[in-house]
C-alpha cells in the first residue's frame, strides 16, 4: 500500500456516516416549435387576463354580499326585468364570510407549511427577518381586509370597483413630492423654478382627485358610513403595494433593501415568509371575527358551514367557488412566470392591471344598465345571493359621483400601463426577471406583474460585491467569471470491450463531430458579458478510449492486442484518412507502453487527443467499473491533484471539468453534449446530468425495449427529476462534475473491492446505479435533459436481453433499498431529496417487488371471464408452468431456463389476448364506472397523451402492443429468473460460475441433452460450427507466422518521435514483474526483458504509429495506482467457494422472501375474491346506474338497477398503481414544459433558421437559466431570480479540495508527530 502523504492523487476519503453548423431541428420542427411558442402566449395571455377579470370580479361580488339588504335600493334596468327574491339563511350569511376568508387565508397557509418544510430539510443559511417587507405586506393585508369586509358590504359592485382605482394614490404623491423638491433646489434659476412648479400642477390636480375618493361618500348625501375605515383602507393598501413605489432609484438608499427583493437580486427567505404569513392569517382571523360579528353571523350559522359538508347543502357551491379562486389564483401566478421564462413580455395595454378594471366596468354596466342576464340571478338567488347593481336609496345629492369615480379610473389605468411597461435593454446586458414576493388574492393583478432589472457590463463588478451579502438569503451567486475561468475541460471517457465494427464506428464518429464543434466553438467569436448564463460555455475537449481485455497471447509477439482492437484501429484509420492537419509536424499517431498493457494516442483532425488505453487483465483489474476508476484516479487525481497549482486554482479546474461517460456502442450529436454542459454550467449543485436514451437495433426486443424505454423517460425519469433526482444516470451518456466525484464518500468508496455478497450484486452488477447512489447519497443532484439524446444498441435477442436485465434488476433494488434504509442521510445531505419522495421511491419499489403477484393475479381473472372455466382449474393451469419455470431456475442451467422461459413468454402472450376479452367485456358489463375498467381506461388516456407531448417520439406508442404481449414475460417469468439468478455474478451463463470456483461443470442429463439439440437444431449443425472454427484457427496461425517473419528482418528499436500528449517525455521502460502465465504470483518471477514486452509495436499494422514512452511521474502514478487499487484479485478456490455459496445464501433468502410474499399476495387476492359477496362493499356511481346482468329467465344480458361490489384489496391496489401514475403524469407535464422552454430559448438563439442558419451561425444555443429559475417545480422559493441563480446545496458547502487539502496536512502532522 502506497502511503498516501506521499501520493497527492491518492487524496480522495470515505468516510463512515461542430464546424459545420448542424441545426438541432428539422425547418419544420422549428416553425411548429415558433407556432407552439405564438400559441403559449395567446393562451397564457387570454388566461391571465380574463382569469383577473374573473377573480376580481367574483371577490366584489362576494364582498358586496357580505351585509343582507335591509331596505329596498334605487332601482335599476336589472331590478326591473330580474326581481328575485332573496332568502338568506344562518348557513349561507356565514358561508359568504367564510367563502372570503378561504380565498384570503389559503394561500398564506400553504406559505407556512412550505416554510416549515424548509426550515426543518435546509434549516441554515436561512439570513435575517427583513422587517420593512413585514410591515407593508402587514399594511397591504390590513388595508385589503377593511375594504372588502367593511367598506364594499355598503357599496354596490360598480362603486366598489371604482374605489379600488384610488390605490395608485401613494406613487401619485411621492412624484409629487419629487416635483416639488426639484422646485426648491438653488441651482436653478428663478425662471426655471417657476417653470418646473408650473409643471407640477398636474401631478398636484391628480392626487387631489384620487384624494377626493376617501372622503367623497362622506360629504355627499349617501348612506355611506364608514368614512375612517375607508380613507384609512385606501392608505394601508396603497403604502402596502410596495412594488409601485419602489424603483431603481431606491438602490443604495433606506429602501435598498426593497429594491433588491423587487427585481429578485435578493429573495425572501423563509423566517421572514413565514413571520409574513402568519402575521397576515392573524390579521385576516381578527378582522374576520370583527366583521362576522357586526355581520350578525351567528355560531351556529358558523359550524353548520365548517362541519356540514354534504353537497346538498346550499352554501356549498359557495365554498367550491372560493377553492376555485385559492387554483385559479395559483394557475395565473404559473401563467405569468412562465411568459416571463420564455422572454414573453405580455403586452402593456393588455395586461391585466391595465385592463382588468375596465372590463368588469365594462360587464357591470351592460348587465345592471343595459342586457341583464336573469339566468345568472336566478342561479346566484337559489344560494341567497343577488348582483348589488345599486345599494343606496337614492343617488348622492348635490352631483353625481360616477363621473368622478371614472377620473380615478382613467388615473388607474394610466398608472397601471406604467406598472406592466418595461424598459428595453441591449441585447448584451444580462435581465433579471422576478415576480412579487406574496400573493394578493383580493387584487390579483398587482401579483402578476414582472419586474425586469438590466446588470451591464460595467456594473456587474459592483453588483458582484453585493451578491457575497446575498448569500444568507440562500439566492444563490451570480456566475461572473472570466472567459478564462467559463472555458471547460470536458474529457470523452469511453469503455469498451467486444463491440462490433458497426458499434465502433457510431462510437467514434459521435467523437469526431464533437471534435469538430469544439474547434468550431473555440475559433469562433463570442461576446463575453459578465454573469451571462445564457451562454454556451467554450470548453477544451479530450478523448479516452478504455479497451477492456484486449490482449492475447501470439506465438511471436507475446501479448498483443486482440483482433476487436485491430478491427478498431482500421476502423479509426479509415475514418480519420485524409483528413489530418498535413502542414503539422506533430506525429498524429504514437503507440506507449504502459504498466496496464499500452496506449495509442491518436490526433484527431480537428486538434483533439484520443487516447486508447488498452487494458491487460492479467495486470490490471478488467470490467467497467475498473476502468471508470482508472479514469477518475487518472484525470482527476494525477491531472489535477499531482499538477503544480495552487489549491485555489486546483479547485478552479475541478470545478471546470466534466467527464462524459459514454459506452462503447453510445452515438449522440454535439448538441446534445452541449445541452447537458450547459446545464451543468449554470447550476452548479448538479453532480450529474443525463440524456435521453434510445435504444437502436432490429427485431421484436428492440421494439418492446423502444416502448419500455420510452415510458421510463416520460414517467419515471421526469417525475424522479421534478420532485427528487434522478436515481441512475445511465453510463452510456452522462455528464459528470470533477469536483463532485472528488467529494468525499464516492471517487474513493467506487474503488471498494466486494467482498459480501450483496456487494458482489450491488457494486458489481450496476455499476452505474451504484455511482449514483454515492452521489445521491453526498448529496449532489443528478439531472435528466430530456432533449439531450443518444442512441445505444440495446439486446436484439431473447436470451441477450434475459441475461441483461438479470444485470439490472438486482443492482438497482440493492441501490434503490440501500437509499431508502440511508434515508435519514440522504435527506439531510441531499436537499434535493425529501421525505416524500422517500416515500414515492417506497411505494415504487413495494410494487415492483409484488409485480409478479399482481400479473399474475390479473391473467388468473382474465382467463376465468374470457374461458368462463372454473377458477380452481384456472389457478392449477398456471400455477404448474411457473412453478416449474422457478424450479427449473434453482435446478439447471441458464441455457435450460432461458429455453423454458422463451416457451412460456409464446404461450402468455397469447393468453394476454384473453386479458383484452376480459377487460373489454367488463367495461361493457359493469360500464366505465368500474375501478378496473376506469384503470384501464385511463392508463390509455395517458399513454397516448404522454406521446401527444413527444411528437418525434409518438411511433413508440405502437409499440405498446408488443409491451402489452409481453407483460407476463418481463413481470412475472423475467422477476422470478433475475430473483433466483441473484448469485450469477458474471455476464455470462452459470458455466463461467462453476468455472471461477474451481468445480467441474456438471455433465449433462438426458433431458439437457434433448432440449439442448432442440435449442440448437441438429447435433450436426456444431459439428460444422467447431469445423469452421478449426479452420479459422489455422488462418490465423498462419498470419502469425508470416508476421513472425517480417519482425525477424525489421530490427527492434524505438522510433526517437514523440509527441506531447500532457507532458509526455522520453523514459526508458522499467521492467515489469509478471509470472510465466501471465498472471501476478506470491511466489516466483520472472523478469520480462522491455524488447520482448513491447513487441506488440512492431505489429506490421501498427507500423503507421510512432513510439513514446511515458514521463517518469506518470509511470510511477500508474505502477502506484495499480498496486493500491487495481492489482488483479487473486482468490484461493477455498475463498471463491466462500464468496459463490454466500451468494447462493442471500439468493435463498431474498428468493424465498419474495416468492412466498408473491404467493401469499396471490392468495389474498384469491380469497377475497371468493368471498366477494362479503367482503365486498355495493357502490352506486349514480342514482340511475344500471349495469348489464344474466336473466336466467329470458336467457339474455339485460341492464338492471344492481350496485357494482368493489372489495377492498383490490380497490387498494387499483389506487395505489393509478396514484403513482398520476404523480408520474404530473411530473411528465412539468419536465416537459421545462423542456419546451429550452427548445423555444434554442429557436430564438439560431434566429431566422431558414434564411441565415446555412451561411453563418452568430449565436451560441442558449438554454435560459432564468426560465428554470423562474418555472421551478420542485420549491416556491426558488423561483425568483435571473440567469445565475443556482439551486443551493448549503451555502456553507466547503470546496472540496479545500477539504481534501486540510485533512491530507492534518494526517502528515499525525505521522510526523508519531515518528
Amino acid at each position: 500500500m502506497v502511503d498516501g502523504n506521499a501520493a497527492q492523487w491518492d487524496a480522495f476519503r470515505s468516510q463512515k456516516r461542430s464546424a459545420v453548423y448542424t441545426p438541432p431541428f428539422a425547418p419544420w420542427m422549428i416553425t411548429a416549435l415558433q407556432l407552439a411558442k405564438f400559441s403559449i402566449f395567446v393562451a397564457l395571455h387570454s388566461i391571465m387576463l380574463f382569469g383577473a377579470a374573473i377573480s376580481k370580479g367574483i371577490i366584489i361580488f362576494l364582498a358586496t354580499n357580505l351585509s343582507k339588504p335591509s331596505h329596498s335600493p334605487l332601482e335599476t334596468k336589472f331590478s326591473k326585468e330580474c326581481p328575485r327574491a332573496v332568502n338568506r339563511d344562518d348557513n349561507l350569511h356565514a358561508g359568504v364570510h367564510i367563502s372570503l376568508l378561504l380565498v384570503h387565508i389559503v394561500p398564506d397557509v400553504v406559505s407556512i407549511v412550505q416554510c416549515f418544510y424548509r426550515l426543518t430539510t435546509i434549516g441554515r443559511g436561512q439570513g435575517g427577518i427583513n422587517i420593512p417587507v413585514i410591515f407593508l405586506e402587514t399594511c397591504r393585508t390590513m388595508g385589503f381586509l377593511l375594504m372588502f369586509f367593511h367598506v364594499f358590504p355598503q357599496l354596490d359592485m360598480l362603486r366598489a370597483l371604482l374605489i379600488t382605482s384610488c390605490l395608485p394614490i401613494i406613487p401619485i404623491a411621492q412624484k409629487l413630492l419629487m416635483d416639488v423638491s426639484r422646485t426648491m433646489k438653488d441651482e436653478h434659476s428663478l425662471m426655471k423654478r417657476f417653470g418646473m412648479t408650473l409643471a407640477t400642477f398636474p401631478s398636484f390636480i391628480v392626487f387631489l382627485v384620487l384624494t377626493a375618493g376617501c372622503y367623497l361618500w362622506t360629504v355627499l348625501d349617501t348612506q355611506f358610513d364608514r368614512y375612517i375605515i375607508l380613507p384609512l383602507a385606501i392608505m394601508l393598501a396603497s403604502l402596502g403595494f410596495w412594488e409601485s413605489w419602489v424603483g431603481v432609484g431606491h438602490a443604495g438608499t433606506f429602501f435598498h433593501h426593497l429594491h433588491q427583493m423587487k427585481y429578485g437580486i435578493r429573495k425572501m427567505n423563509a423566517p421572514t415568509r413565514l413571520l409574513t404569513s402568519t402575521i397576515r392569517i392573524f390579521i385576516t382571523l381578527t378582522v374576520f371575527v370583527v366583521t362576522a360579528a357586526n355581520g350578525k353571523v351567528t355560531m351556529k350559522g358558523m359550524t353548520g358551514v365548517l362541519f356540514h359538508w354534504r353537497s346538498t347543502e346550499k352554501h356549498w357551491p359557495l365554498l367550491i367557488v372560493a377553492l376555485c379562486l385559492c387554483v385559479l389564483h395559483i394557475i395565473l401566478r404559473i401563467s405569468s412566470r412562465l411568459l416571463a421564462g420564455l422572454e414573453l413580455r405580455v403586452l402593456s395595454g393588455f395586461h391585466p392591471i391595465f385592463l382588468t378594471s375596465p372590463l368588469l366596468l365594462t360587464a357591470l354596466v351592460i348587465h345592471c344598465h343595459i342586457s341583464p342576464d336573469c339566468w345568472i340571478a336566478s342561479k346566484v338567488a337559489a344560494v341567497g345571493l343577488t348582483f348589488r347593481c345599486s345599494q343606496w336609496i337614492a343617488a348622492p345629492i348635490p352631483f353625481n359621483d360616477i363621473y368622478l369615480a371614472l377620473m380615478w379610473l382613467l388615473i388607474s389605468m394610466y398608472k397601471g400601463y406604467q406598472f406592466a411597461s418595461q424598459p428595453n435593454f441591449d441585447k448584451h446586458d444580462e435581465i433579471i426577471r422576478a415576480t412579487p414576493v406574496v400573493m394578493n388574492p383580493f387584487c390579483i393583478e398587482q401579483s402578476l406583474l414582472v419586474f425586469e432589472f438590466a446588470i451591464s457590463r460595467d456594473e456587474s463588478k459592483l453588483l458582484k460585491l453585493d451578491f457575497d451579502s446575498i448569500l444568507d438569503e440562500h439566492s444563490g451567486k451570480q456566475s461572473m467569471g472570466s472567459e478564462g475561468d467559463r472555458t471547460a475541460n470536458v474529457y470523452i471517457c469511453a469503455t469498451m470491450w467486444h463491440e462490433t465494427e458497426n458499434e465502433m464506428k457510431q462510437m467514434f464518429g459521435s467523437i469526431l463531430k464533437l471534435d469538430e464543434e469544439c474547434a468550431h466553438l473555440s475559433t469562433r467569436k463570442t461576446r463575453h458579458f459578465a454573469g451571462n448564463a445564457n451562454e454556451t460555455p467554450k470548453f477544451r475537449l479530450e478523448a479516452h478510449i478504455f479497451f477492456d481485455d484486449a490482449w492475447e497471447d501470439q506465438p511471436e509477439l507475446g501479448r498483443a492486442p486482440n483482433e476487436y482492437f485491430r478491427t478498431f484501429f482500421t476502423l479509426l484509420n479509415s475514418m480519420i484518412d485524409g483528413k489530418e492537419d498535413a502542414s503539422s509536424n506533430d506525429p498524429t499517431k504514437v503507440l506507449i507502453g504502459t504498466a496496464y498493457g499500452g496506449r495509442l494516442v491518436v490526433r484527431l483532425p480537428a486538434g483533439t487527443l484520443l487516447f486508447i488505453h488498452l487494458k491487460d487483465k492479467k495486470l490490471i483489474r478488467h470490467k467497467k467499473r475498473w476502468s471508470q476508476v482508472m479514469y477518475m484516479y487518472y484525470l482527476l487525481g494525477h491531472r489535477i491533484m499531482e499538477s503544480h497549482m495552487s489549491i485555489e486554482d486546483k479547485q478552479l479546474i475541478a470545478e471546470n471539468t466534466y467527464i462524459l461517460a459514454i459506452d462503447g456502442d453510445s452515438k449522440f450529436e454535439p448538441e446534445a453534449f452541449l445541452r447537458l454542459l450547459n446545464l451543468m454550467h449554470n447550476k452548479s449543485d448538479i453532480g450529474c446530468a443525463c440524456g435521453r436514451i434510445h435504444p437502436i437495433g432490429r427485431g421484436m426486443m428492440v421494439w418492446y425495449q423502444k416502448f419500455e424505454y420510452s415510458i421510463a423517460h416520460w414517467f419515471q425519469k421526469a417525475a424522479e427529476h421534478v420532485f427528487g433526482c434522478v436515481l441512475c444516470a445511465p453510463g452510456c451518456f452522462s455528464l459528470f462534475r470533477a469536483a463532485a466525484l472528488m467529494d468525499d464518500n464516492i471517487m474513493h468508496k467506487y474503488t471498494t473491492t466486494a467482498v459480501e455478497p450483496r456487494h458482489f450484486v450491488q457494486y458489481d452488477q450496476g455499476e452505474d446505479r451504484w455511482l449514483s447512489t454515492l452521489l445521491l447519497k453526498q448529496g449532489y443532484r443528478i439531472e435528466y435533459a430530456a432533449a439531450s439524446d443518444a442512441e445505444t444498441y440495446a439486446p436484439e435477442g431473447f436470451e441477450e436481453f434475459f441475461n441483461q436485465r438479470r444485470r439490472w434488476t438486482p443492482s438497482s433494488v440493492a441501490n434503490t433499498i440501500d437509499l431508502l434504509a440511508d434515508y435519514r442521510r440522504a435527506c439531510a445531505n441531499n436537499a434535493c431529496i425529501s421525505r416524500i419522495y422517500i416515500l414515492y421511491q417506497f411505494c415504487v419499489i413495494g410494487f415492483s417487488m409484488l409485480g409478479p403477484a399482481i400479473i399474475f393475479s390479473m391473467l388468473l381473472y382474465a382467463q376465468v371471464a374470457a374461458f368462463h372455466v372454473n377458477m380452481d382449474r384456472i389457478i392449477v393451469y398456471n400455477t404448474v408452468p411457473v412453478g416449474f419455470f422457478i424450479f427449473t431456475c434453482f435446478a439447471m442451467e441458464s441455457n435450460i431456463q432461458l429455453f423454458v422461459a422463451k416457451v412460456l413468454s409464446i404461450g402468455y402472450a397469447f393468453v394476454m389476448l384473453a386479458v383484452v376479452v376480459a377487460t373489454c367485456s367488463q367495461i361493457v358489463l359493469e360500464t366505465m364506472f368500474s375501478p378496473t375498467s376506469m384503470f384501464v381506461v385511463g392508463m390509455i388516456f395517458i399513454f397516448l397523451f404522454a406521446a401527444c407531448l413527444h411528437p418525434r417520439e409518438f411511433t413508440n406508442i405502437i409499440y405498446g402492443i408488443i409491451f402489452f404481449l409481453m407483460i407476463p414475460a418481463t413481470y412475472v417469468i423475467l422477476s422470478f429468473y433475475s430473483l433466483i439468478n441473484l448469485n450469477v455474478i458474471n455476464w455470462g451463463t452459470r458455466e463461467a460460475v462453476a468455472k471461477a470456483t474451481g468445480q467441474e461443470t456438471k455433465k449433462e442429463s438426458k433431458l439437457e441433452t434433448k432440449l439442448k439439440k432442440a435449442w440448437n437444431g441438429a447435433t450436426g449443425t456444431i459439428l460444422r460450427r467447431k469445423e469452421k472454427a478449426g479452420d479459422k484457427r489455422i488462418e490465423e496461425l498462419e498470419r502469425q507466422l508470416e508476421e513472425v517473419k517480417i519482425a525477424v528482418q525489421r530490427p527492434n528499436s524505438f522510433n526517437d518521435s514523440q509527441i506531447r500528449e500532457n507532458e509526455l517525455a522520453e523514459k526508458p521502460w522499467e521492467d515489469e514483474e509478471v509470472s510465466s502465465d501471465g498472471e501476478l504470483s506470491d511466489g516466483s518471477e520472472m523478469v520480462v526483458r522491455t524488447s520482448q514486452k513491447d513487441l506488440w509495436m512492431d505489429a506490421e499494422y501498427l507500423q503507421v504509429c510512432e513510439k513514446g514512452r511515458l514521463k517518469p511521474s506518470e509511470q510511477q502514478f500508474w505502477d502506484q495506482l495499480i498496486d493500491t487499487y487495481l492489482k488483479p484479485i487473486q482468490t484461493s478456490p477455498e475463498q471463491n467457494l466462500a464468496y459463490a455459496k454466500g451468494l447462493k445464501d442471500l439468493r435463498n433468502n431474498v428468493a424465498f422472501s419474495l416468492i412466498l410474499l408473491n404467493a401469499l399476495m396471490v392468495l389474498a387476492i384469491y380469497l377475497t375474491q371468493n368471498h366477494k359477496d362479503v367482503l365486498a362493499f355495493s357502490w352506486m356511481p349514480h342514482e340511475d346506474f344500471k349495469q348489464f346482468r344474466w336473466n336466467s329467465t329470458a336467457q339474455e344480458w339485460t341492464k338492471q338497477k344492481v350496485p357494482l361490489k368493489v372489495e377492498m384489496l383490490g380497490l387498494s391496489i387499483i389506487f395505489a398503481l393509478f396514484g403513482i401514475l398520476l404523480v408520474q403524469t404530473v411530473g411528465l407535464i412539468l419536465h416537459r414544459l421545462n423542456t419546451m422552454v429550452g427548445a423555444f430559448q434554442e429557436i430564438k438563439a439560431m434566429g431566422d433558421f431558414v434564411t441565415t442558419a446555412a451561411t453563418k451561425r452568430e449565436d451560441d444555443d442558449q438554454i435560459l437559466e432564468a426560465a428554470r429559475s423562474l418555472l421551478d417545480t420542485s420549491y416556491y422559493w426558488r423561483s425568483h431570480g435571473g440567469s445565475g441563480y443556482t439551486r443551493d446545496i448549503g451555502a456553507d458547502r466547503e470546496a472540496v479540495l479545500h477539504r481534501l487539502q486540510r485533512t491530507r496536512l492534518a494526517t502528515a502532522i499525525r505521522n510526523h508527530g508519531l515518528n
